[in-house]
This record gives C-alpha cells, sequence and structure tokens, in this order.
C-alpha cells in the first residue's frame, strides 16, 4: 500500500517523471476511477525516484523528497477544518515547470535545456477542482517554463504570496513569489483550501 504513484520514463540518460499523484489514503494500485481533488504546480522532480522499473504508474521512493509529505498532510489538515470526510480513492495531481528529475535545479536547468521541444505531462490537460502553485520566487531560468500553466482548466487558481504575506486567488504570474511548501507554515493555507475543498463538495 503506498501513498505517492508515477509514471518514469528515460530519455537518453535522463529520468523523466510524468502523472504524478499524492493519494490521501494509501492504495495497492491506482485505477481510472481515482479522484482528482486538486493540483500543484512546483519547479522539477527532485530526488524521489521509481520504487522499481514497471511500466506505468509505480511507486515512488521518496528519497529525501520532502514536498510529497508535505502537501498530503497540509491537505488533510484541510479536510479535517472543512469537516469533510476524505474521498478514499483521492489524490493530487503533481504537475511541474518541467518533468526532468534532478534534485539540484541547476543541474536540471542545464540538462532540460538541450531538448529541442518541451518535454510536458498529459495531465496538464485535465481539468481540475483547483490549482496551487507552489514553484517558489521569480527566476531568470524558470520564468519561461511558466506562461503554458495559463491553458490549465480549473475555476480556482491560488498561491501563498512571499513578499505579501497572504493567499492570492490567480494563477502566479512569473514575478510573483508562489511560496513554496519549505518553511511554509500550514495554517497559512489551510482555511483557504478548507473554503475550496468545501465548494467543490457542494
Amino acid at each position: 500500500m503506498q501513498y505517492y504513484w508515477a509514471k518514469f520514463e528515460k530519455k537518453g540518460s535522463d529520468i523523466f517523471r510524468f502523472d504524478t499523484r499524492i493519494y490521501l489514503n494509501p492504495i495497492e494500485t491506482p485505477n481510472e476511477n481515482d479522484v482528482c481533488v486538486g493540483a500543484i504546480v512546483g519547479k522539477n522532480p527532485g530526488s524521489a525516484k521509481a520504487l522499481n522499473n514497471n511500466v506505468g504508474l509505480q511507486p515512488i521512493l521518496l528519497d529525501g523528497d520532502k514536498l510529497l509529505p508535505t502537501v498530503r498532510n497540509i491537505i488533510l489538515k484541510s479536510y479535517a477544518n472543512a469537516a469533510i470526510l476524505v474521498p478514499e480513492r483521492g489524490y493530487i495531481q503533481v504537475l511541474n515547470l518541467f518533468y526532468l528529475c534532478e534534485p539540484i535545479l541547476s543541474k536540471a536547468i542545464l540538462s532540460v535545456k538541450k531538448y529541442t521541444t518541451s518535454i510536458v505531462c498529459d495531465s496538464e490537460k485535465k481539468s481540475f477542482p483547483w490549482v496551487w502553485y507552489v514553484w517558489g520566487s521569480e527566476s531568470e531560468s524558470l520564468n519561461p517554463f511558466k506562461g503554458r500553466f495559463t491553458n490549465l482548466l480549473t475555476n480556482h487558481h491560488f498561491y501563498y504570496d512571499k513578499a505579501n504575506a497572504c493567499i492570492v486567488q490567480k494563477m502566479a504570474s512569473p514575478n510573483a513569489f508562489a511560496k513554496h511548501t519549505q518553511g511554509l507554515k500550514h495554517e497559512m493555507v489551510v482555511p483557504h483550501l478548507s473554503t475550496l475543498l468545501d465548494l467543490h463538495e457542494r
């Protein structure tokens, strides 16, 4: 039984991670009827690796990656705060500015730039109840990857603005400081997430 699942693909010497899912309850295996309760947009997959070499969705070996369990904990707190039952097979979709696996961001950016066409995840075409941006501060290297997320299908974009210490209810612009979960106090986002979860349940 596992919480964290994704598809891993090797391209040359690089590993890409797609369709990353954070399940709120542990599952034996994903299926098509599982419910996506929302999505986050981060920078890129860090140190997490495939637990095995299976094809398709497979368990993730976190290997020190803290983003996925932190997001799960925040969403569980938000369900509790809203007094809503956690969906048995509910999950959060993880989207990224780019999908190359590399814990050192500078190396990841250099590696992904060698590809002449952008390698993106098909999950970006889905419709989401809400999307939370956690890609950090403005970055000359990362800003060019941010524009395509204006096409995400959702009625509720938001991020925690580090510069102004508040929730902003719109897509994060390339220049915005969309606070990463590292060092983010959970109480800064739990009330807003609770409202979105409650809205979606109606």
